[in-house]
């Protein structure tokens, strides 16, 4: 396989997982991926769409439905009252836990089937992917 086809399989083999403990919660994974998406201090509607890679409106949309949930609130900033900032509830905050903890059981099942010389290396090499993609999507130079 190629690296294309590897991180494609790898992001839909991931995304399954996710998929099924966010069904184990009553949500949609794409519920879930907003919740863990939040930082615990809260951020901005158009800072967390540029992190997911949504539009305003698609997020706005989603929002919404959480907020109905009572899983997140939104409120204006103090600096300025434009900017609407997304925190999460503290049953939003016990969702986010409950996946977290599922998702690092996951983890470690998966990092269990490799050797601690590999599991050190693949972190490493996961560290830099990431900050690859980071400064891909933020259109910095590699």
């Amino acid at each position: 396989m190629n690296f294309s086809e590897l991180l494609s399989n790898l992001s839909i083999h991931y995304n399954a997982f996710i998929r099924q403990v966010a069904n184990s919660l009553s949500l949609t994974s794409s519920q879930a991926i907003h919740l863990i998406s939040i930082p615990y201090n809260g951020t901005s509607m158009s800072k967390l769409a540029r992190g997911l890679g949504l539009d305003t409106s698609t997020l706005t949309r989603n929002i919404n439905k959480l907020e109905k949930l009572e899983l997140v609130q939104k409120h204006a900033d103090l600096n300025d009252q434009r900017i609407q900032i997304i925190t999460l509830t503290n049953d939003g905050q016990k969702k986010v836990n409950i996946i977290e903890e599922k998702l690092t059981e996951i983890d470690n099942n998966l990092i269990s089937q490799l050797n601690l010389e590999d599991q050190e290396e693949l972190l490493d090499i996961l560290e830099k992917l990431v900050w690859s993609m980071d400064c891909l999507r933020e259109n910095k130079t590699i």
